[in-house]
């Protein structure tokens, strides 16, 4: 069998969730199951939405509910052709909405969300989307069953970014989810959403629902995870900053994570480290182009793979230098200034240590100003914002000296203020004032990806 998880953008509206269909439609021999994420945007106004419930807010609250309770309409509207099945799933949806109404007038009577609370509020975003993505499955002849996802996503009982519980998750699914596959049944589930050891709702956090598909696919032994999204795959660049940016056909779990790390974001790679561990190909594809290849995640890159994959990059960070007493640095001084860096919440992107001090490179932010205040008052740190990050990964920077070479003498001439190896030998990072950013990128990409090296 194969899982599918279609993510918000791929299910944003009516005409993406028929595209869905047509989609599952074409795979049916393959016996999928289906994991979907919330509407776009939608788990973000509950988000809101508790936040102004719990601040008491009725002004601002009203706005987001009848923007949610809105969009799903159209949602539903759009999606059936009408008749009875139309009726009955508006009136599924409108009870959900008044169980959220009612969940949110307690939080705004206690004035806080634990994160419980929480967890049931942002539930509810899967929980619609799956109830409609079923219905107009089933409107259009698909075989598809909806089934809560708190019956197969078992995790431990942390809410706001529970652990799937592997052992549980098993026994679930092959309780719940294989008698479905074999009546030849489609299984709907939610993405995001589980249930702790209590039986209560909990979340997946960042990446939840690619880390459904994942656990799911993974316990299920599946053939393949599709990734279903609103571009053609991995890239090999930002197409913002490189029109002619290209989408990979392959890459290894090592390449996708760097990459994901420094910029990336189709996919977070935490989130599908449970099925590339047991070799369970995942592929990243367009809900806008289905027919195109999109790009294969696997393990460890073939020996077809190129020696480099992509140049990654994201702006908004700043270099903090951080100078020991008497110009030298002591034992301990290291772990002084990441433990307080580490209680401000924030994890270094590039860590580069010398005789006299350290520099790491951080997002800008409020947190900064936290950490810095953290420091012992006779270090001396000085602070360079308005910097750029880039990163150039392939799986030929650990096989091979001469790619090495090649890559730190195309990043000299770019004239970066930092380049660091990474730890996994699987990229180069550089920092770059953030108005140079764009232009190195570009340099790079025409180097690597758009010019036939010599």
């Amino acid at each position: 069998m194969i899982v599918l998880k279609f993510g918000g953008t791929s299910v944003a509206d009516a005409s993406r969730i028929l595209a869905a269909a047509e989609i599952v439609r074409t795979r049916l021999p393959r016996q999928p199951m289906v994991v979907v994420s919330a509407l776009a945007g939608v788990t973000d106004l509950l988000l809101r939405a508790a936040g102004a419930a719990c601040a008491g807010e009725r002004e601002s609250l009203d706005p987001l509910l009848a923007d949610l309770e809105r969009r799903h309409r159209w949602a539903v509207e759009g999606s059936l052709s009408g008749g009875r099945a139309r009726h009955d799933l508006a009136l599924a949806v409108d009870a959900q909405f008044e169980e959220l109404r009612q969940l949110l007038r307690s939080l705004r009577v206690l004035g806080e969300a634990t994160p419980r609370a929480l967890d049931a509020v942002l539930a509810y975003g899967e929980d619609l989307s799956s109830r409609i993505v079923t219905a107009a499955f089933q409107d259009l002849g698909l075989p598809a069953r909806l089934l809560d996802a708190r019956r197969v996503m078992r995790t431990d009982g942390r809410h706001g970014a529970a652990e799937p519980d592997l052992s549980a998750a098993e026994t679930a699914a092959h309780d719940h989810l294989l008698p479905l596959l074999s009546a030849g049944e489609v299984p709907v589930v939610g993405g995001f959403v589980g249930s702790g050891p209590d039986g209560r709702t909990t979340t997946l956090g960042r990446g939840g629902s690619d880390l459904s598909a994942s656990v799911l696919g993974l316990v299920l032994g599946a053939e393949e995870i599709q990734i279903w999204t609103d571009v053609d795959g991995i890239l090999s660049a930002d197409p913002r900053l490189v029109p002619a940016a290209r989408t990979l056909p392959r890459v290894s779990f090592a390449e996708a994570a760097e990459l994901a790390y420094y910029g990336a974001k189709v996919l977070h790679p935490a989130s599908i480290a449970p099925a590339v561990a047991r070799d369970i190909p995942v592929r990243v594809l367009n809900t806008l182009k289905p027919q195109a290849a999109g790009t294969l995640v696997e393990r460890e890159a073939g020996a077809e793979a190129a020696a480099l994959a992509s140049v990654a990059s994201r702006p908004g960070v700043c270099a903090v230098r951080v100078l020991g007493r008497r110009l030298r640095v002591d034992p301990g001084f290291l772990p002084r200034v990441l433990t307080a860096f580490e209680a401000a919440g924030l994890v270094p992107d590039l860590v580069v240590s010398s005789e006299v001090g350290v520099t790491l490179v951080v997002p800008e932010g409020a947190a900064l100003e936290g950490a810095v205040l953290a420091l012992p008052d006779e270090f001396q740190v000085e602070v360079t914002g308005g910097r750029g990050i880039l990163c150039i990964v392939g799986s030929g920077l650990r096989a091979e000296a001469a790619v090495r070479d090649r890559v730190l003498a195309a990043l000299a001439g770019t004239g970066p203020e930092m380049v660091a190896l990474g730890g996994a030998g699987t990229s180069v990072a550089a920092v770059f004032p953030e108005e140079r950013l764009g232009e190195a990128v570009r340099r790079l990409h025409r180097t690597f990806f758009e010019e036939v090296p010599a």
